[in-house]
């Protein structure tokens, strides 16, 4: 929406100031998606670099030209200098200078125009192969520490082959190679290359190198194709990508497991240093015999002590002191088991006064007697009982013999 810094509403109409308007057409270009990060070719003209900082020039072709800035923070690390009426392809967002009111490109890269075509197809097959998953650190084999076996995939008269060489036997003699020479540069070179790494990976090794030696961009461009990534991401054995300079970074280097900034540098990532191996391995050999010996020493200190001890020196004295020892404990356990014996003497005579007090002597003595059937059982309840059936009263001072005249059976109170 504009905004209405001042309106003057005479005659029925609202007057917008110019600040307003600029800002709001500047507002209109920035939200506007479609003009943001886009890419524009032309010819340099009217270039000026202020003070080594900020650059401004127009891009022209045959019907128009485009004003332009590039701002020092874009433009610092350049690895070229515009010149007037160069051909260059600039990446940016199309702006609005309010101040002056007009339109302008905000240049935030540029490549000179044969450059600029490759770095297009570059990036274009960069996001292809991201998108498809390519780059992944999923699909990221490790590169083993120790590989028997290293194959090189390279030019067979190039620098590369003989830096990589040079640099594998020198930190690993022992270790094998086996070389699948192609072409690295010019046509035909992409598939050549893709040949030679499905070659190589059929072979019986642990690692590959793929590579060349620096060059310019269209010399190196054969490790920018596809052909070339996906034979790398198809491979089984670990790939190391080793191409050009450390400042050259191609589609190869994001699909490889590894990135090496020079050939070089792959052959030491492919290998470790044996010297530097062997001088760990014996490191690590004397600090364990150290501490063998280490321990052994304890150990051997410890032994004399125990035999400068009593038990060594004077054994009867050691043997006289446990049978001392044992006699005591045996005194002390014959005592808690008399101990314990006598309270148990105690707790049972304890129970059999109670038992006594409750038995049916106990109360015939009180002056009570007891019914007994003819086995001699006392007679608690009336059931089984009948008329006729003889019963023995005992008394305290005697018994009596007694024949059932009537069984009457109470009836249980609710």
């Amino acid at each position: 929406m504009m905004v209405k810094d001042s309106k003057d509403k005479g005659e029925g109409l609202e007057i917008y100031s110019v600040s307003s308007l600029n800002r709001y057409v500047e507002n209109l270009l920035r939200n506007e998606p479609t003009l943001r990060n886009i890419w524009v070719k032309g010819e340099i003209s009217n270039f000026t670099h202020h003070n080594k900082r900020h650059m401004y020039f127009s891009l022209k072709d045959k019907e128009s030209e485009l004003s332009c800035v590039m701002f020092y923070n874009a433009n610092n690390e350049m690895d070229f200098d515009p010149s007037e009426g160069q051909e260059v392809i600039c990446r940016g967002d199309v702006g609005f200078y309010h101040p002056r009111g007009r339109y302008q490109f905000v240049v935030k890269e540029m490549i000179p125009d044969g450059i600029g075509k490759l770095y297009l197809a570059y990036e274009k097959l960069k996001k292809k192969l991201e998108e498809e998953g390519l780059f992944s650190s999923e699909h990221k084999k490790p590169i083993p520490f120790l590989p028997k076996r290293v194959g090189i995939v390279t030019s067979r008269d190039g620098a590369a082959l003989r830096d990589i060489l040079n640099v594998l036997r020198r930190r690993f003699p022992n270790v094998n190679i086996l070389v699948s020479p192609t072409s690295v540069q010019g046509k035909g070179s992409p598939g050549s290359i893709a040949k030679a790494i499905r070659l190589i990976d059929t072979q019986d090794i642990d690692v590959m190198i793929v590579g060349r030696g620096g060059g310019s961009i269209e010399d190196l461009w054969s490790f920018n194709e596809e052909v070339v990534a996906r034979a790398i991401f198809e491979a089984e054995t670990p790939v190391i990508s080793a191409v050009g300079h450390e400042t050259d970074v191609l589609i190869s280097d994001f699909v490889a497991d590894k990135r090496a900034p020079t050939p070089s540098a792959a052959a030491e990532l492919a290998v470790p240093d044996k010297t530097e191996l062997m001088s760990r391995i014996q490191s690590e050999k004397n600090r364990l015999l150290s501490s063998l010996k280490n321990t052994v020493v304890e150990k051997r200190n410890r032994l004399q002590t125990i035999t400068k001890s009593i038990v060594f020196t004077y054994p009867e004295r050691f043997l006289e002191e446990h049978e001392q020892r044992l006699d005591e404990n045996i005194s002390r356990l014959q005592d808690n088991v008399k101990r314990m014996l006598e309270n148990f003497k105690q707790r049972l005579n304890l129970q059999r006064e109670r038992l006594k007090a409750l038995g049916p002597i106990s109360t015939i003595e009180r002056g009570y007697s007891v019914a007994l059937d003819s086995r001699e059982n006392v007679v608690c309840s009336v059931q089984g009982l009948k008329a006729g059936d003889q019963l023995k009263i005992r008394m305290k001072d005697g018994s009596v013999l007694t024949e059932i005249l009537e069984v009457k059976k109470w009836k249980k109170k609710k």
